[in-house]
C-alpha cells in the first residue's frame, strides 16, 4: 500500500469523524416531554408537567360547607337557615349542591368553567315546597309540587373563602291546589336572588 492511499484514507477516516461527532444529539434533546395539569390550583397538577394537557380538575376548590344567606324577591323564606354542602361529582368538570334548611332539602349539580367559575342550569321535577315559603302574601303552610328550575353563575374569591352569585328561580306548578277555600290554577313563578357563601 502507497503512502499516498494511507495518507487519503486517514485524511477520508479524519472527515469522517469530525463529521459525525458533529451530529451527536444535544442532551437536552433527551429530556422527555410530559403532558399534564401546570396548574398549581388544581386538584391533578403535575409538577413535572412540560406540556399543558387541558385537563385540569377544580372540584376540590369548591368543596366545603358553607354558611349562606339568600335573598329573593319572593321566596327568601324557602332558605331561611339554609347551610350549603359542595361535594365533588362522579364527572371530574361538576360539583354537588346540597342546600339544606328546616323548611327544604335541594339538591343540584354545577358545571365547573374555569377555576372560580360555576354555572347552573338545572330543572328539578316534584319538587315539595311550602307555598308559605313562596308567596310572601300567603298567611298558611300549603305543601304544594312543583318542578324548580335554577339557572346561576357563581364565582368563588380568590382566597377560595367566598362563593356568590345570582340565581333565578322558576316554580311550575301542574295541579290546582285548594288554599283558604280558593282553587289557585297551576301557575309558573319567576323569582330572582341572589346567593352569598362563606366557608365554615
Amino acid at each position: 500500500m502507497s503512502i499516498k492511499l494511507i495518507s487519503n484514507l486517514l485524511a477520508i477516516f479524519l472527515i469522517s469523524g469530525i463529521l459525525l461527532s458533529g451530529c451527536k444529539k444535544d442532551p437536552e434533546d433527551d429530556i422527555k416531554e410530559i403532558s399534564g395539569c401546570t396548574d398549581p390550583a388544581a386538584d391533578n397538577y403535575n409538577a413535572q408537567a412540560t406540556i399543558e394537557a387541558k385537563n385540569c380538575i377544580y372540584q376540590n376548590r369548591f368543596s366545603g360547607k358553607y354558611n349562606i344567606n339568600v335573598a329573593c324577591d319572593q321566596s327568601s323564606a324557602l332558605f331561611s337557615d339554609a347551610q350549603l354542602e359542595i361535594k365533588p361529582a362522579s364527572n371530574k368538570d361538576q360539583i354537588a349542591f346540597f342546600i339544606t334548611s328546616s323548611s327544604t332539602d335541594i339538591h343540584f349539580l354545577g358545571r365547573i368553567i374555569s377555576k372560580d367559575t360555576v354555572v347552573v342550569d338545572t330543572l328539578i321535577p316534584n319538587f315539595k315546597a311550602d307555598l308559605k315559603n313562596l308567596i310572601p302574601l300567603a298567611t298558611e303552610s300549603k305543601i304544594i309540587t312543583v318542578d324548580l328550575g335554577i339557572k346561576s353563575k357563581f364565582g368563588l374569591t380568590k382566597d377560595i373563602r367566598n362563593l356568590d352569585g345570582d340565581m333565578k328561580l322558576k316554580l311550575i306548578s301542574k295541579d290546582t291546589v285548594e288554599y283558604n277555600g280558593l282553587k289557585i290554577p297551576p301557575i309558573t313563578l319567576d323569582d330572582n336572588c341572589t346567593l352569598k357563601a362563606t366557608k365554615q
